[in-house]
């Protein structure tokens, strides 16, 4: 994380990620790296799955994104982030200013100003649908990044 924040309950869903000082527009909040996150194809994520108990498959399945048919799982607090729309209050996703070159296209970033104490929020609908990782979803009894994105429009 790139800004000072702390979990706590959340609204939403279980434990969120929230500001503790405000945070401008355009900020970077969390970095996609090799210290945040582990790419998986469906072999190496069947093969960390089986060194998990089945609360903690579950748990990981429901705590990773998607994205070019990978499934990226967050080795940070970022993890917790919670889902949420444009029109819900999402606050937080690519760069707002993309189009003008900003950002890097895989990290976090304020999409407006952000007050302190509130919640950090992605649109999980916005992640790729990948059919095998929505098929290990189903086998363990997860529900997966894209499917509550969906169901939360």
């Amino acid at each position: 994380m790139q800004v000072p924040y702390e979990l706590k309950p959340s609204s939403i869903a279980g434990v969120g990620v929230f500001a503790t000082a405000p945070i401008a527009r355009g900020t970077l909040l969390w970095k996609y790296g090799p210290d945040s996150v582990i790419e998986h194809d469906e072999a190496s994520l069947r093969a960390r799955l089986a060194t998990l108990s089945k609360e903690e498959q579950v748990a990981l399945c429901e705590h990773v994104y998607t994205w070019e048919g990978k499934v990226v799982e967050i080795i940070d607090d970022a993890k917790y982030w919670n889902h949420a729309t444009t029109k819900s209050g999402q606050n937080t996703g690519n760069h707002p200013d993309a189009e003008n070159g900003e950002g890097d296209c895989l990290s976090s970033y304020a999409l407006r100003d952000i007050v302190e104490g509130e919640e950090l929020t992605d649109d999980y609908s916005k992640y790729d649908e990948v059919a095998w990782y929505e098929g290990i979803c189903k086998e363990i009894g997860a529900r997966s990044c894209m499917s509550i994105g969906l169901e939360f429009q």
